[in-house]
């Protein structure tokens, strides 16, 4: 299943520090290993957050691993202790855990070591008629494999089935195997661009999702993990934080549809009566300019402000380009600050903007902060925001008592409250689209936040159609769907002829078990005339 190994510079100074009894060094390395391992599994077995799977980070009590990890030499020192004190730490903490929130530890690998996953490896030494036998024991391994991942991930399985408590707990994906199966070659052989973290990441949760499959008979369950703030989420790995191309290969051959903009669309639903409290003699258009052009003209609006920020000597790919204004724009409209400073907070760490995170240059980031548009833009946003918040002040005043909508100082924050109403305006949304595709006959593959994932492509009146129902509904005229076909992960050029010099040893091979019947056929007396 999963191996974790360790960097050989580990024992061997490990053995140089306790050459006595002699292999004790090997024998507690190899404890603390397999403690390791077991709470990997277990971490693995409660599912993750999508922020612990976007990082490649696991919950583990550091406390229990030091306890758990074994003792060594004569002052029954502690191994885990030991290692972290000689730089030779095998995991490092991001979060600490805290007994008074009862929080674990989320913790990283560090360099020392490699997550290695078990794949039986079909060898080479048969001759190819036997490669029948072979890829029975193959799959035998692969399902007992399986099975073990299943289990570990969803030990309330068969009781939520049994008691009726299943589809409260669970979403439900339909997988393409032989695409996923595809996606992983690419990444274990092709893939060259990807970082040896990001690559061991992606090659984990591709695997994990397979072994559900596989088990399965090609479904994958998403352990729901409703938020107060009005979204669906998913425990552990699933297809709303997977990168695009894994969510591609899982998925195979469907179409993608997602309201655009979603979050400006939403607030330019108030538009129209914040012009009538404060600016009674102007129109929409006169006081929402920017919004509304990056709207209904985003590609020419972002292609402006990504000639003034990168101009034509940059660095930076242009689709990287394009991805970091994405970032900063949705930065921008859920409140983010227009700033690139950092500040201090009450621990002494300093802390980033948002933009100062996304534009690590200092030259794009300013350019970026002082366009006009993004200038225009932003000014709109901020009024939209604040006509919100002073609207929830006044209806909904209890809504800003609720803890997860304050400041740390126990403040009522502006840009919590203002996602707050989104997402919950998102999810009501969206439900109008998965209702109406009920009614075309348009099965949902999977549920993404602001997208869904239909089978086939929707006509262009089945869209438009779609499109009013979410207007008129909600009273918001701004709503619209985008269209992103998503394709199968097909075999590539490499892994085809791979496959047909596989197909020609065989065919050789039952061609000569067949030669070889025919001549005890002829002995036998058969076949003559």
């Amino acid at each position: 299943m999963i191996d974790i190994k360790v960097n050989p510079k580990v024992i061997v100074a490990l053995a140089q520090a306790f050459p006595k009894p002699p292999n004790s060094a090997k024998r507690a390395l190899d404890n603390y290993v397999n403690t390791l391992t077991t709470m990997l599994m277990e971490s693995l077995s409660r599912g993750s957050s999508p922020y612990e799977v976007k990082l490649n980070l696991f919950s583990v009590s550091l406390h229990e691993l030091a306890n758990r990890g074994g003792q060594i030499g004569a002052k029954k020192i502690r191994l885990h202790a030991w290692l972290r004190d000689n730089n030779l730490a095998l995991v490092k903490a991001v979060e600490i855990g805290s007994n008074l929130t009862g929080t674990v530890s989320k913790v990283a690998f560090t360099d020392l070591v490699e997550l290695v996953w078990h794949e039986p490896e079909i060898t080479t030494d048969e001759i190819s008629v036997d490669g029948l036998v072979i890829e029975k024991s193959l799959l035998m391994d692969q399902a007992s494999q399986s099975a073990e991942i299943f289990n570990l991930l969803y030990p309330d399985f068969v009781v939520s089935s049994t008691v009726g408590t299943f589809d409260t707990l669970f979403d439900t994906l339909d997988i393409d195997v032989s695409s996923l199966q595809n996606y992983i070659r690419w990444l274990k052989e092709e893939a060259k661009h990807y970082t040896p973290t990001r690559l061991s990441s992606y090659l984990f949760q591709a695997r994990i999702v397979l072994a559900v499959a596989q088990h399965t008979g090609g479904k994958y369950y998403q352990r729901k993990k409703p938020s107060v703030f009005g979204r669906m989420y998913y425990a552990g790995t699933s297809v709303q934080n997977v990168n695009k191309l894994l969510r591609r290969a899982m998925l195979g051959d469907c179409w993608e549809y997602d309201i655009r903009s979603s979050v400006v669309a939403w607030k330019m639903g108030f538009a129209d009566q914040w012009v009538k409290t404060n600016r009674p003699n102007m129109m929409v258009c006169q006081c929402f300019s920017y919004t509304l052009t990056y709207l209904e003209h985003k590609d020419a609006f972002v292609k402006n402000v990504q000639t003034v920020v990168f101009g034509n000597n940059s660095d930076h790919p242009v689709g990287f380009q394009l991805k970091l204004l994405k970032q900063a724009f949705t930065a921008l409209s859920f409140g983010a600050r227009k700033t690139g400073v950092s500040w201090q907070v009450k621990n002494g760490e300093w802390v980033n903007s948002a933009i100062a995170d996304i534009f690590k240059v200092k030259d794009e980031r300013e350019r970026f902060i002082n366009d006009f548009n993004v200038c225009g833009f932003v000014d709109e946003q901020e009024s939209l925001d604040t006509y919100l918040f002073a609207e929830v002040k006044t209806a909904c005043p209890d809504l800003l008592s609720l803890q997860y909508l304050q400041t740390h100082s126990g403040r009522p924050s502006q840009s919590k409250v203002i996602a707050y109403l989104y997402q919950h305006a998102e999810t009501t949304v969206m439900d109008v689209v998965r209702d109406a595709l009920g009614q075309f006959d348009k099965t949902v593959l999977a549920n993404i936040h602001d997208a869904i994932v239909v089978k086939q492509r929707l006509s262009a009146d089945d869209k438009h159609e779609i499109e009013l129902r979410m207007q008129e509904q909600t009273g918001n005229p701004y709503w619209r769907l985008g269209a992103t076909q998503l394709e199968r992960w097909e075999p590539s050029q490499k892994e085809t002829k791979k496959e047909e010099v596989l197909h020609k040893q065989r065919m050789a091979g039952f061609e000569a078990v067949a030669q070889g019947f025919k001549g005890i056929l002829s002995r036998l007396g058969f076949g003559r005339s």
